[in-house]
């Protein structure tokens, strides 16, 4: 591409210039990877000029390896990108001819996607290994507090008895399908576009399962022209994250509420004073977090309107144009897991404050109503109006559910129980206790479920160092030419 006219002034500095900052940042060893694995597939050719020139293919793949240990081209006028920046280079060094054998059969367009993967892969690799971080300390605070009893709300109002436990494996749970649908996207993102070409592939046969091998993809896409032309994985990869960023925003609402009330106290590192308020504790690190969650979603938005009402074809729209705001969407999210994470491993449950809450609570009514409901002659719609009507009366004396006694349930026209039966079925932690089945709070049950969580974590743990192996190995062995691997 050198020696063509100057590109308009206005194009390099909105496109060109743009595109080759975050080339050069984000995805040189990217290409220099791709442009590897090419020439060593081109090297595999039975073509008689590719068998006549195996000596110079050598030098060219050498001239890729010494690459990696030389600046990065600096931008040229000229040169519409960093691709052909490294075309330049390398003919410079080893003469147009050589260089041509890396031009074989190969197009930006499927070098540009196959780049693209690559990138992409990595950061969702990232990002699945935070969320595990994140379920890890999730985790780790249920299992302390499998027996600590809080009131969950419904409706912004005092709800059911609970536990934090309870709660906290309510939202691994969510947390554990957004990494299945994290993995599952993994799968489906790691196919191979290199070979497809301009978007017919190419008339050399080249083998381009194992170039997806060399590249550490699962296999090549087995569709050219879909290998240069969709964008569902990239869709993909922003409504995931779009998922992450919802489940934690609302966990994030939780934590701030809990902080406001006392009930959960962040460590003196994670708050923030004021310049004029001495007893101030603010909760910056989550404030911050939550903005990071609601950047990431504008981001994800960014990336799902570039794929929309285009043509089904190679386009800038879903290619370089979207990779700032794909970038944009990972930091984005990266941090906000990241403060959160730091706030469950170093924040703490004010059992006191949670205690006393639970000592002033009416939210045991329920089971007062279902203890009518068993032991009397009482329908459940009339054990829920005593209930009711037990709760508004009680109020209106300036006394919570706990003080309730017998006497007070006959006057209200209600059967008589026993003080004890009645003081148990308004106990807030009898309450939990009792609510033993499947999925309940109960300790047995909730920690049962806590302890197969973190089980299952670790499983998907030793599956991610492996993928994590299987990159570091694809790399080793194109960073360095074959004869010195041997």
């Amino acid at each position: 591409m050198t020696g063509v006219a100057r590109w308009h002034e206005i194009y390099r500095e909105n496109v060109l210039m743009p595109d080759y900052r975050f080339a050069s940042q984000h995805l040189a060893p990217h290409f220099l990877d791709a442009m590897t694995a090419h020439v060593r597939t081109v090297k595999r050719l039975p073509d008689a000029k590719v068998r006549s020139h195996q000596p110079e293919i050598a030098r060219l793949e050498a001239a890729l390896a010494a690459l990696r240990h030389e600046p990065l081209p600096r931008y040229d006028t000229e040169v519409p990108d960093l691709y052909f920046a490294f075309n330049a280079r390398l003919e410079g060094g080893l003469g147009r001819e050589v260089v041509s054998f890396l031009r074989m059969g190969l197009s930006r367009n499927d070098l540009d996607m196959t780049v693209y993967k690559m990138r992409t892969r990595e950061l969702l690799l990232d990002i699945i290994e935070r969320v595990c971080a994140l379920r890890r300390a999730l985790l780790n605070q249920a299992s302390t507090h499998v027996e600590t009893v809080f009131i969950a709300q419904t409706h912004h109002q005092p709800g059911q008895p609970t536990t934090v436990a309870h709660y906290l494996a309510a939202v691994d749970n969510v947390l554990a399908r957004d990494l299945e649908r994290l993995l599952e996207a993994y799968a489906r993102l790691n196919t191979c576009p290199l070979g497809a070409a301009a978007l017919a592939g190419s008339s050399h046969p080249l083998d381009r399962h194992y170039t997806a091998e060399l590249l550490g993809f699962d296999a090549p896409v087995s569709n050219t022209y879909d290998a240069v032309a969709a964008s569902d994985w990239q869709v993909e990869f922003a409504t995931n994250m779009q998922s992450v960023a919802l489940t934690l925003s609302r966990f994030v609402c939780d934590l701030l509420i809990w902080t406001s009330q006392g009930l959960y106290v962040l460590a003196e590192g994670l708050v923030q004073g004021s310049s004029i308020m001495p007893q101030k504790r603010n909760p910056v690190v989550l404030e911050h977090a939550r903005t990071r969650f609601s950047r990431a979603l504008g981001s994800s938005q960014m990336m799902l309107y570039s794929s929309h009402n285009i043509p089904f074809a190679d386009l800038n729209d879903f290619g370089p144009d979207i990779q700032g705001a794909l970038i944009s969407l990972f930091i984005q999210l990266r941090g906000g897991l990241e403060l959160v994470t730091v706030s469950l491993e170093e924040g703490a449950f004010d059992l006191a404050k949670l205690a006393e809450l639970v000592r002033c609570t009416d939210t045991t009514a329920t089971e007062l109503a279902d203890e009518l409901t068993r032991r009397c002659e009482v329908s459940f719609q009339e054990a829920h109006r005593l209930a009711g009507e037990l709760v508004k009366r009680l109020c209106e004396q300036g006394r919570n559910l706990q003080e309730a006694t017998s006497s007070d349930l006959v006057t209200l026209g209600g059967p008589e129980l026993e003080d004890e039966v009645l003081k148990e079925a308004l106990d807030a932690a009898t309450f939990v206790r009792r609510r033993y089945g499947f999925g309940g709070p109960a300790p047995e049950a909730v920690g049962e479920h806590v302890a197969q969580a973190v089980q299952r974590l670790g499983t998907i743990t030793d599956s991610l160092e492996q993928k994590r192996e299987t990159l570091q190995r694809v790399r080793e062995n194109l960073s360095a030419p074959e004869k010195e691997r041997e």
